[in-house]
Order: structure tokens, then sequence, then C-alpha cells
């Protein structure tokens, strides 16, 4: 794969006007004190590169519909390339490392899908995405259970979708790996896949584009229809960022939310507009105040907009928000569609609680 770093740099050295929009919007672009066209005219830093969230809003608001994170992104590859960064430093990240912090978490905590059963003649397999069969295996299995049960599904495929490997710009690990989920829906013979999670629809959709494999969401699969006659408190919807550009998942969550009972209210800034949760471009592990700072900032917007709940489709939104002390109940959407109620204030505690008892044992 070529660099574009070039490319992506020139077209704002030739096209900014410098309004200051993206700057307004962005958080990271905000603290630089710099404008992208000045990065792109001396060059993107390392730091730089891995301050951003690779969450797309620079674009959205750029009257000119530049694409500042481009910049960024194509950095990270040529970070890689030349060797600035140290991929083993990070292999606890890295879906295609033996072992990562999701695998130990399954192994630690038990998590275990053995007892579903595999039909490798199954036309139709769901993809639950690690975040989520790793840190809600009940959940996972709930909405299994029911894909199962209006669809004949007897096949889940429990791969990450290699979407890490790309923020870290390992554009070659990246598409080695991709290989292995091609190659495995193909020789599964699926034709229908359905997917929970807004970051592996998009990138699964590109994968698998000219296969003939269908790629859905749960949402466009399942009816929700709420029996109860009992009013629901106002909840609010964090619109994940790879759902910035179609919202497809925007569209469809808040319907089945509608359709289930709940009372929507929008947040100041929601649909191609939302704001970056604080996981977007692993920032977490390279600037921890800035993804601290979206947290907090996303969280007092939600309280602010009056909702007793804040939901999302993406279950590393939610993880994110859940472990910062709030007065919102912080669910993912569903949890509240499929009557599957669950704290997830803890759980980046006991992903933190696995490793300290590990260097405890080796202590």
């Amino acid at each position: 794969m070529q660099l574009n770093l070039e490319t992506s740099t020139q077209e704002i050295i030739a096209e900014c006007a410098e309004c200051g929009l993206c700057s307004s919007a962005c958080n990271f672009l905000a603290q630089t004190g710099v404008s992208p066209l000045e990065m792109a005219s001396r060059g993107i830093t390392f730091e730089e590169a891995y301050g951003c969230a690779q969450c797309g809003l620079c674009e959205v608001v750029c009257p000119l519909h530049l694409n500042p994170m481009q910049m960024f992104v194509d950095r990270r590859v040529e970070a890689v390339r030349n060797e600035e960064l140290d991929p083993n430093d990070f292999n606890y990240l890295l879906p295609d490392e033996e072992e990562n912090v999701m695998k130990l978490y399954r192994s630690y905590y038990e998590v275990d899908y053995s007892d579903i059963t595999i039909d490798l003649d199954s036309k139709t397999g769901f993809f639950p995405g690690c975040t989520l069969m790793t840190y809600s295996p009940g959940l996972t299995k709930r909405i299994y259970s029911q894909i199962q049960l209006k669809y004949g599904c007897q096949g889940m495929l429990t791969s990450c979708c290699g979407k890490p490997l790309y923020q870290m710009g390992l554009i070659d690990r990246a598409e080695k790996y991709s290989e292995t989920i091609i190659n495995e829906v193909k020789q599964r013979g699926i034709q229908r896949l359905v997917v929970s999670c807004p970051s592996c629809y998009y990138l699964l959709r590109d994968l698998i584009k000219g296969t003939g494999v269908e790629i859905l969401t749960v949402y466009e699969m399942l009816d929700f229809k709420n029996g109860s006659p009992e009013s629901l408190p106002q909840c609010t919807v964090h619109d994940p960022c790879p759902d910035r550009g179609e919202g497809i998942f925007a569209q469809q969550v808040r319907g089945a939310l509608e359709t289930f009972g709940y009372e929507l209210v929008e947040m100041a800034n929601n649909r191609e507009n939302t704001l970056c949760c604080g996981s977007g471009g692993q920032i977490s592990h390279f600037r921890p105040e800035l993804a601290c700072n979206l947290v907090e900032s996303r969280l007092n917007e939600a309280s602010g907009s009056g909702a007793v709940i804040l939901a999302s489709s993406c279950l590393s939104c939610v993880l994110n928000f859940a472990r910062k002390p709030s007065q919102l109940s912080i669910r993912h959407a569903l949890n509240l569609l499929l009557d599957y109620d669950e704290d997830y204030t803890e759980t980046k505690n006991k992903a933190a609680q696995m490793f300290s008892d590990q260097d405890e044992i080796l202590n």
C-alpha cells in the first residue's frame, strides 16, 4: 500500500482557508494551537499523529469539506514504516497477537461461548465484535439467541474486525488480518452477516464488498416491541464516530428505541456532529488526559439534555462513559431493547484488576 501522506497534506496546503472551524470543534486541534495548514506545511509530528482520535468531525465542520484527519492517519502509517513506533509496546491492544487484553479478559473471567453450536453449513452468521463478546457475554448470547430464533442462525464469528491495527498505522498487518476474516466467511459458506457494532459494520462492509455476502445490522434484523404499558424514562443517544458519515445506526437505533416506547431527547451535538467518546484512534494510550476530557465533555452534554439514560450502539463508548461517576444510567442500546440490564460502571476496573492480580502473582 502506498503512503498517501504527501497527498493528504498537499490538499490541506492548497485549500485550507484557516477559518478555525475545525479547531473550534476539535478538542485535540484546539489544544495544539496550530492550524491544519501550519501542520501540513511544516510536517505532522509523531505526537500529533497519535493525538488525533480519528473521529472525522473536522471534515464535517469544514466548509470546504477538507479532511485534516487523513493527514494524521497517513502519518501513523509513516511512523510505523520509519520505526518511530514499536508495535511490541502495544501488543496488548492488537488482535493478531496471541495474548491481548480481550483474550486475557475472557480467559481470566471465564467468558465462554462453547455452549453455542457452530454449524458450518449455516448461511447466517453473527459478528458481535470483540468488545461486546468480551465485556458483555450475557448480552451477546441474548442477541445471538434472538437471531437464531428468527433466522436459524447457527454460527458466531468470534474474531475482532481488526480496526485497532488500522488505527495504529499497522497497515500491512491489518490487511493480512483482514484476509483471515474474509477467508473464514468464505470457508463457512456464510451468505449473510449480522453485525451489532458500528465500527465492525463499516469495516466489514468494505472488506466483503464484491463477495456476494450480505451484511446487516442487528437493528434491521430484529423486531423490538415493548409489551409493557409503563412509561419509560427519557433517553439520549450517543452516536459513535464511525456512523458519522452515513447515520445508519443513528436512524435504526432511534427508531427501535421509539418503537419500544422510550422518549428521546437529543444532545446538542448528535448524528454527524457527534463528539468522540475518547476511545477513538486509541488515544487513551497516547493522550489519556485528552481522552478523559472528551468523556467528561460528552457526559456533561448528555446530562444537560435532561435524559435519565445515555445509550449507544457501541459498547466501547458505553464503557468509556460508564467508568466516570455520573447521575446518568449508561447502557448499550440493546440492553434496553432486549430487556437485558447491565451495570457497566466496574467493567474497566475489572480489566485493570486482572492485571493487578497477575502482577501480585509474579511478585
